[in-house]
């Protein structure tokens, strides 16, 4: 079973490693979209349901999965443009099939990162 939580304990703070539980929620199985929705979700009081991967316009659903936990914890569009961009500057695209293309066989790197960056724009708690 794969752990929801790896806390970390940091002078006296409590830090969630939201990328290995994405990482490691991917390898165990999950698709793109819930290995990241997942592991951004452990204090997301407003969760839903995961996007479905490629479902807006062919975006990444690791991508779709941070943009919405951003909106789900009361980010803004602002908030959701600059996770757009910070992931866009390390690997140039947003959607799947460039992805993919860009770096073939690399979907978790991708996941791990969609969930490193929500982590650090300090949206979570």
């Amino acid at each position: 079973m794969i752990s929801k939580m790896l806390i970390f304990t940091h002078r006296r703070d409590f830090m969630i490693d939201y990328e290995t539980i994405a990482r490691s929620n991917h390898k165990g199985g999950m698709n793109c979209a819930m290995a990241v929705y997942d592991a951004l979700g452990t204090n997301n009081a407003n969760k839903t349901n995961p996007p479905r991967p490629r479902g807006e316009g062919g975006k990444c659903g690791a991508v779709l999965a941070a943009e919405q936990t951003i909106r789900e914890m009361g980010g803004t569009e602002e908030d959701v443009a600059e996770f757009d961009k910070r992931f866009t500057e390390k690997y140039g695209h947003l959607t799947c099939a460039e992805l993919r293309g860009f770096l073939s066989g690399k979907c978790n790197d991708y996941v791990g990162e969609a969930a490193a960056l929500v982590g650090q724009m300090g949206i979570l708690p």
